[in-house]
């Protein structure tokens, strides 16, 4: 009886001292512990059964009401359109936004141009008198003028065009040629 009850209280105290261990353990421990379980394969099951479970699904909808008082708190409040703003002079921002939106924004004037109405009001506003009258004004400037002059400078010192040039020439040459020798007969007749 002695034996049993010495081996019943050491029983006690090496679980009392288990209990305080477990105790102890930090945030940190308890974390790595979950996360660990967390990435075995039943932690892995546990979760999807948890996502497939009505009752939990339930808790993750979110009322329209909800979404609503969120954005017009975060999205559309002074703070954040003043984050918007300072956010959007970052040139390397502004980039990586474009970028992300250039397929989006392709597709959406692709669209545009297929539509017949958009393509009226398009030649409804440019046929407008004022719209003319700058498009004259542009067409007419110095810079615009220059830049063609560039342009053109560039296409006959091509090298690839040069040869198309010596064609066009010879052709011209030919149908003169052809011209005259035509006319000759004429007046000999």
């Amino acid at each position: 009886m002695r034996r049993l009850l010495i081996l019943c209280s050491f029983i006690f105290l090496l679980a009392g001292c288990n209990a305080e261990k477990s105790s102890t353990l930090s945030y940190e421990e308890i974390k790595k512990i979950m996360v660990d379980s967390l990435q075995t394969e039943e932690g892995k099951k546990a979760v999807r059964q948890l996502l497939t479970d009505p009752e939990f699904k339930k808790l993750l909808v979110l009322e329209h009401d909800d979404i609503e008082t969120a954005m017009k708190t975060t999205l559309l409040s002074t703070e954040a359109e003043e984050f918007w703003k300072k956010t959007f002079e970052d040139p390397a921002f502004k980039e990586a936004f474009a970028k992300s939106m250039k397929d989006q924004q392709e597709d959406v004037m692709k669209g545009l141009m297929n539509d017949a109405s958009f393509q009226e009001q398009l030649t409804k506003f440019f046929d407008q008198p004022d719209m003319q009258k700058q498009f004259e004004s542009l067409l007419k400037s110095a810079a615009i003028r220059k830049q063609t002059e560039e342009v053109v400078k560039e296409v006959i010192e091509n090298p690839l065009m040069q040869s198309k040039w010596q064609e066009l020439i010879r052709q011209s040459e030919e149908k003169k040629d052809e011209k005259k020798g035509e006319e000759n007969k004429k007046g000999g007749e």
